[in-house]
């Protein structure tokens, strides 16, 4: 053992006799040693921070566009004290954007009375459309959830073209991303254990994006064993925005190129495409990336080695092809609410429908041959304008975007994954300062996308802080702390409320059934109430079953 080894076990020896386990900032993986921090919460708690722990190696040269592979050893202490670099994201000039950036971060907290039981984990995929996002921690801070004595781990995974580009073959199969996730999933359950983590106490969560992406890794028969619970907020494998046609990817692809340089002829070879792309400048690529109306998103991929979807997500669904956990599943109350504040725009929008009711139809919604259109178009229609007043119909038509866009597809994933595993399905209503979203119109509800992380995570960056929770209204605080508990119970227990407390009005969170549809509304008040979205949501069941072709994709 040379003298830099004998160094480092001292290190870590003294370390460990003289502080309680908890406080130690040295912890070794299986690839090597790494250095962490102390960060001190708003309430003067301490935890451990490790940050840009890499858990794939960096998918540069022949490994772009390709599943990740293990990381590499190291010889010298990994520094783990700042962010790391995030992915290239669609429309971001961030100076940190890299191909490198394959990180994961892990907060630890730091127990009073430490006997060395390890904490069950959350493990949260950022959303933003599978194009952008980052796990920085002023978007993600742990610093709320933390206090409640659980392990967080935040995760970079590669987005745009990076991550998703397919040439729907071998060649580049597609979902990179997905399988960064996967991955970041199977590191986690790998090493967690040196940083306290229970390995099998891991639920995996996310929002939006994010939470379509857990739908997915639920998918992914390869996961099996890696975690025991999930959470998806406003999002899902059946949102029309978590998938691409696998003729669309393959014409993006191609498209990207000739972006690029549309002299150069591939002859559509998928071998002369990615040969030429693994050779460009990434920012060249990022760059082209923008100038394309398409994003390239999670695809089905051709049957092979490592392919981690090959079938439709809603039959998959649907014959109970998926990881059976405990999962808690919900949105938003106005998932489009932000489309009120243009209020312009929005008048115009309604016009568009009016005049076109076919545009009413969602672009995956495949009419059969044998239905007429009209019909189909002037059902929808009527089902969110017929008889509304005229001052609500703009209300009506942010509905209407709502539920086709978010709300729908979501309700309709917990029906059938609730056949066969227990799951939670709430509503979040409250509309609070907290949420950063001051947008109403009368006859929509009032809770807009992406409001919710806001109530979990402490978040500081330039635009937006709710680090110091005394600036906000007492029903907002009290909305924070009621998420947390429910969500960290959940992570700890399997159960969101496994005993009456006050903080949650003594409420019992019954699990949702197809036959007995209970879900959470959690405003003011926390209420139990069955039926989400109703009659809107069983109003779309009887326009799938009646018009659209089989078999569904996404819904």
């Amino acid at each position: 053992m040379n003298l830099y080894s004998l160094l480092v076990v001292f290190e870590i020896f003294f370390l460990n006799n003289f502080f309680a386990s908890g406080y130690n900032e040295l912890v070794s993986v299986q690839q090597g040693i790494v250095r962490g921090r102390l960060i001190t919460t708003s309430t003067n708690k301490t935890f451990r921070a490790f940050q840009g722990i890499p858990y794939a190696e960096p998918p540069l040269g022949s490994l772009r566009f390709q599943a990740p592979i293990p990381p590499k050893s190291w010889e010298n202490t990994l520094n783990a004290t700042e962010d790391p670099n995030v992915c290239y994201a669609i429309d971001s000039d961030s100076p940190k954007e890299s191909e490198d950036c394959l990180y994961l971060n892990i907060y630890t907290p730091i127990l009073d009375n430490d006997n060395g039981t390890k904490v069950p984990v959350l493990l949260w995929i950022y959303g933003g459309g599978f194009s952008h996002g980052t796990s920085l921690y002023s978007n993600f801070g742990p610093d709320f959830l933390i206090e409640k004595d659980i392990v967080i781990v935040t995760i970079n995974y590669r987005l745009g073209p990076f991550g998703f580009l397919s040439t729907a073959d071998t060649i580049i199969p597609g979902n990179a991303g997905l399988k960064d996730q996967a991955a970041a999933i199977k590191y986690t359950f790998d090493n967690i254990e040196s940083f306290g983590g229970d390995p099998t106490k891991i639920t995996i969560a996310g929002q939006s994006a994010g939470a379509a992406s857990v739908g997915y890794q639920l998918l992914n028969q390869q996961n099996q064993g890696l975690f025991r619970a999930a959470i998806l907020e406003s999002g899902s494998p059946l949102n029309i925005w978590s998938f691409l046609d696998s003729n669309l990817s393959r014409s993006y692809a191609f498209d990207l190129a000739a972006k690029i340089n549309g002299s150069q002829d591939f002859a559509n070879n998928s071998y002369q495409l990615l040969n030429y792309l693994q050779k460009i400048d990434a920012k060249i690529i990022d760059e082209a990336a923008t100038r394309i109306i398409i994003r390239p998103l999670p695809v089905i991929e051709v049957e092979h080695e490592g392919a981690i979807l090959t079938n439709r997500q809603y039959t998959l669904l649907k014959d109970g092809d998926f990881i059976r956990v405990p999962t808690i599943i919900g949105t938003n109350s106005e998932e489009e609410i932000h489309q009120a504040a243009n209020l312009t725009n929005l008048k115009n929008t309604l016009e568009k429908y009016e005049k076109t009711p076919e545009k009413f139809i969602p672009s995956d919604f495949i009419v059969k041959q044998e239905a007429n259109i009209s019909l189909v178009a002037d059902s929808i229609k009527n089902c969110y304008l017929l008889n509304v007043a005229d001052d609500e119909k703009m209300g009506h038509i942010v509905k209407f975007l709502s539920h086709s866009t978010f709300t729908t597809a979501v309700i309709k994933h917990t029906y059938l994954m609730s056949q066969y595993s227990d799951v939670y399905f709430y509503m979040f209503s409250y509309d609070g300062i907290m949420g950063n979203v001051n947008v109403t119109i009368k006859g929509a509800d009032g809770v807009d996308h992406a409001e919710d992380p806001k109530y979990l995570f402490m978040k500081s960056d330039s635009s937006y802080s709710n680090e110091d929770l005394s600036k906000f209204p007492a029903e907002d605080v009290l909305t924070h702390y009621r998420l947390i508990e429910l969500w960290t119970n959940f992570v700890k227990y399997l159960n969101p409320t496994p005993e009456p407390v006050d903080l949650l009005q003594n409420i019992t969170w019954p699990m949702f059934s197809p036959n007995e549809p209970n879900y959470l509304d959690i405003d003011k008040n926390l209420i139990i109430r069955q039926k989400p979205k109703s009659p809107y949501y069983e109003s779309w069941v009887r326009f799938y079953d009646e018009w659209a072709e089989n078999p569904l994709t996404t819904f």
